[in-house]
């Protein structure tokens, strides 16, 4: 064979090789590293929470606390059953342009000189709402309407009302402003505490419809948490 031949068995090894090569280079300069994938994966979970934040509604931050106090209440009511004597649930006077509301928790206890009011447990504090003066139950998205004649026998709980729970765990709304509250004569069948979100201790416009309502059925001492 002379020097200037060329097998063409050996030209297409050749070319399969560069083949492969090419096909290769190409492949490693198309994809995402690992680092790559988690740095993108990581920007779009943020930019996502984000969301949450900036675009949620003020009625979604009425639903924590109510729901908070609904659970306060249903551990309150275990305590007055299983120590067989009232308790009571307080709130503080909220003044005005104040950004936090306090539930306080006090209970009868007898002794040798008589009763004395004690707390026993530490406050739950709530910040940027305040109980809603007026609250109409209307019909909710994903809910049934309250019948008329439900929503007419519930009592709203107002700034200065308290929540009373008698030993066989009945809840009755109670007056006054120093010591033990006085609890109604009468057992309504509903009571109902409304939430509503504030900004800078104040009631936006936009917020005024915006009320998550803890009810309570007095007898039972049941709660549940209507969601604005």
């Amino acid at each position: 064979m002379s020097i200037g031949s060329v097998n063409p068995s050996d030209s297409g090894q050749n070319g399969m090789r560069q083949g492969r090569k090419l096909r290769w280079g190409s492949g490693c300069r198309g994809g995402f590293s690992l680092v790559e994938m988690l740095a993108v994966m990581t920007i779009i979970m943020l930019l996502m929470a984000a969301s949450n934040v900036l675009f949620r509604s003020p009625g979604s931050r009425a639903n924590e606390p109510a729901a908070r106090m609904a659970r306060c209440l249903d551990l309150a009511r275990a305590q007055a059953v299983a120590n067989n004597r009232s308790v009571a649930i307080l709130f503080d006077k909220q003044e005005e342009g104040s950004r936090e509301l306090v539930m306080r928790f006090v209970e009868n206890r007898p002794g040798k000189k008589g009763t004395s009011t004690q707390e026993f447990r530490r406050p739950e504090r709530f910040q940027d709402i305040m109980i809603a003066k007026d609250i109409v139950i209307a019909p909710r998205r994903g809910q049934s309407a309250v019948p008329a004649t439900q929503t007419q026998e519930a009592h709203p709980l107002v700034p200065g009302e308290s929540l009373v729970i008698n030993s066989d765990g009945q809840v009755l709304v109670g007056t006054g402003e120093s010591g033990f509250p006085v609890a109604a004569d009468q057992l309504v069948p509903l009571i109902q505490l409304g939430i509503q979100p504030t900004r800078g201790g104040r009631v936006s416009a936009t917020a005024k419809q915006d009320v998550a309502i803890v009810q309570v059925q007095c007898a039972a001492g049941s709660s549940r948490v209507i969601q604005p």
